[in-house]
């Protein structure tokens, strides 16, 4: 058996998550003690640096899983995170994300808001033309959209 990827370790910490399994310092147990491990350690924190937010500290989303996507939600629960495994393309597209009227929500490692939409089941986020370049997302291999409740 192989010994588990960079991504390998993104995918435990998302699932762990969305699962409601304590992920505190887990990441930690990577020992930088050679050049693979160092990368791997590296890639690790540059995502957790980007969406750390979304997968320590949660609680378990709505629904675990819809397809690609993940959720969870901030302890207090005002915040809702859709992790989606690789980039969505244009559009978010999710049947379990349901924003209250006047919610907010952003891409994390992106400073504008983004634009959606309830469309009967289906809520639709749009996401930033200018990641429609891969050279210009704010991480690898997954993304989180943030939902923020008004208060």
């Amino acid at each position: 058996m192989l010994p588990p990827t960079a991504e390998d370790r993104v995918v435990e910490l998302i699932e762990d998550a969305a699962a409601g399994r304590s992920i505190a310092g887990r990441y930690h147990n990577l020992d930088p003690v050679d050049e693979a491990s160092t990368a791997q350690f590296i890639y690790v924190e540059e995502w957790l640096d980007v969406n750390g937010e979304a997968v320590l500290e949660v609680r378990p989303g709505p629904v675990p899983a819809e397809g690609a996507f993940r959720f969870t939600r901030s302890a207090d629960g005002r915040a809702t995170y859709l992790i989606s495994y690789g980039w969505p393309g244009p559009q978010v597209r999710s049947r379990v994300l349901r924003p209250a009227p006047g919610s907010t929500i952003t891409l994390l490692g992106w400073s504008d808001l983004l634009p959606w939409e309830q469309f009967g089941g289906v809520c639709v986020i749009t996401t930033p033309r200018e990641m429609a370049d891969e050279e210009n997302h704010p991480c690898k291999q997954a993304f989180v959209f943030k939902v923020t409740a008004p208060k």
